[in-house]
């Protein structure tokens, strides 16, 4: 009888890993693991050791394919990221993706008014998208499936990258998977009318953005109050914008506020409770500013929402922050 651990494991291509890891003869190893596949950490290293590898398994968080711990390459021959896709091309990185496997049956019973439809959903939900759309499909509806840029699989999304949703035609959109955070992004980019369908729970509902609009709106009503800021700046490969945050720094200076910026690796409000300032600009993870927002003593923006503070953008025109468009140069327009 096969036991969590088993289960959870199997949807991991073990074989491919050990090829790829064989190629290069790398015999020490680093993996990295989203919080929820640590508590599976031992049961990987015997995985690994069976077939000839030493493990060291990083302590970090691993909170998207961009959050990567280079300082491991420093201690191993590769580096194995779990669960992500690849977005960033690393010399000794190996992307491990993660797959849930979902029934197609909930999508059969589903009942969405509007009769053209674009999917998406995360990565662990989005290999299987080619047969959700043929399910819809058969049930009569139009169906969108696009890939978005740097991203691996048709109708991905990140929580900083909705291209797959790109002019998209489409009078409605379908997120397949758990949480709201990902399909809000998608009602806010598309400006459509976004439902979400969890095949494992079954679980179906349309996203609500008004509560999450008027939380940002009352931060960035906040920050306009304010004549201090800090611009945070994270080092984690995948999300550094220093060149935007500097320029961010240069714009605000210009309407006559004090900047400063804050460089740091993890960033949580333990370790920026000490700086003084109004409010903050958050140049690494979006979801700092939207998810963790209350843990701050100060409102914590994103670039586009320091635009409406500074006057370069109207609260009509609110945006998501697309980090991706942003890891190269140019930082003129967030």
């Amino acid at each position: 009888m096969s036991t969590i651990s088993d289960r959870i494991l199997d949807r991991i291509d073990f074989s491919s890993i050990f090829s790829q890891l064989r190629k290069v003869n790398a015999r020490k190893v680093g993996v990295q693991l989203p919080d929820g596949l640590k508590f599976y950490a031992a049961e990987l290293t015997e995985i690994f050791e069976k077939e000839g590898f030493e493990v060291i398994v990083s302590g970090k968080g691993s909170y998207g394919a961009c959050d990567m711990d280079l300082e491991l390459l420093d201690h191993c021959d590769y580096l194995l990221h779990f669960a992500h896709t690849p977005i960033l091309r690393i010399d000794r990185v190996i992307y491990v993706p993660y797959q849930v496997d979902y029934p197609l049956e909930p999508f059969y019973q589903v009942k969405i008014p509007e009769k053209s439809i674009a999917l998406i959903a995360t990565a662990q939900y989005a290999w299987k998208l080619q047969e959700v759309k043929a399910v819809l499909e058969k049930k009569g509806y139009e169906v969108e499936l696009k890939t978005g840029k740097e991203l691996k699989y048709p109708g991905e999304v990140l929580g900083c990258n909705y291209t797959a949703l790109q002019d998209v035609k489409a009078d409605a959109v379908l997120f397949v998977g758990d949480g709201l955070f990902h399909p809000i992004g998608a009602a806010i980019y598309t400006g459509k009318k976004v439902y979400r369908l969890s095949p494992l729970s079954n679980e179906f509902e349309e996203v609500n953005v008004e509560r999450f609009i008027r939380k940002r709106m009352a931060a960035i009503v906040k920050a306009m109050d304010g004549r201090k800021c800090g611009i945070i700046v994270s080092t984690k490969p995948g999300q550094k914008r220093e060149r935007l945050a500097l320029e961010l720094k240069r714009r605000a200076k210009e309407k006559g506020l004090s900047c400063f910026v804050i460089l740091t690796d993890e960033i949580s409000a333990e370790k920026i409770y000490n700086f003084r300032a109004d409010f903050l600009v958050n140049t690494a993870c979006p979801r700092i500013s939207y998810d963790d927002a209350e843990a701050f003593h100060v409102p914590v923006l994103t670039p586009q929402e320091f635009q409406i503070v500074l006057g370069e953008r109207s609260f009509e025109d609110y945006a998501m922050d697309e980090i991706f468009r942003f890891r190269s140069p140019s930082p003129s327009t967030p």
